[in-house]
């Protein structure tokens, strides 16, 4: 008898950053990746701008779990910025004239590599998998520069009857310590709050969710061979 549908991704990269309460010039990176990061990889995939409704639809009918098959190891980057710049939406802040400067610190995830399982209707998670198969733009690790290292999409699959079989499960790409891989997993009564859904403010306030922390032992490389 075969499970339900989840969608499985691997992230991974030399750099990531999944800010959970970013602001202004601090820019932190939470130890696992967010759901509104996760959506927000997805819309990019599809071609969603930030703001369009889609992304808190897809937000809502998608559940979420992660595994970190290595959890990497903290960056944080100290800029200091002077005179007048071009920002992202192409806009100029500050002014030649300006003696001031601009301190940002941006916290990232170094050699990090993490499953994310994906559960909701078939017609959504095919239609996640064909956009990130061809997606309309470049999909990145919660930063423009953080650039993924292997295909994102690892596949759809009905062979597991949870998220949770699926992260104690799908087979890990690194060996690991005796005592498991630490997993997130999305659950309406979680003992944890992690503050990363999407809402719709502007000023990218995000509300609350629900989350159990577990370990796993999943298969290592070579078992799986």
């Amino acid at each position: 008898m075969s499970g339900k549908w989840l969608l499985l991704l691997r992230l991974e990269g030399p750099l990531q950053s999944w800010g959970e309460r970013a602001r202004w010039d601090l820019r932190d990176t939470a130890p696992m990746p967010t759901k509104s990061g996760l959506v927000g990889l997805l819309g990019c995939a599809m071609g969603l701008p930030r703001g369009n409704t889609g992304l808190i639809k897809m937000e809502k009918a998608l559940t979420m779990g992660v595994r970190a098959d290595r959890p990497g190891t903290y960056l944080e980057d100290y800029h200091t910025i002077t005179g007048e710049i071009i920002t992202a939406d192409g806009k100029v802040r500050g002014k030649k004239s300006d003696d001031g400067t601009i301190i940002s610190r941006r916290q990232y995830l170094q050699d990090a590599s993490f499953l994310v399982v994906l559960d909701g209707e078939e017609e959504i998670l095919r239609h996640c998998a064909k956009s990130l198969k061809c997606p309309v733009w470049t999909v990145y690790l919660g930063r423009r520069n953080c650039v993924p290292t292997r295909p994102v999409l690892y596949g759809i699959t009905d062979r597991y009857k949870s998220i949770e079989e699926a992260l104690k499960n799908v087979p890990s790409l690194y060996p690991y310590r005796e005592k498991g891989l630490l997993c997130e997993i999305e659950r309406t009564n979680g003992a944890m709050e992690r503050r990363d859904r999407s809402t719709t403010a502007p000023s990218r306030i995000f509300s609350a969710r629900r989350v159990d922390s577990i370990w796993v032992n999943p298969p290592e490389p070579e078992e799986a061979e």
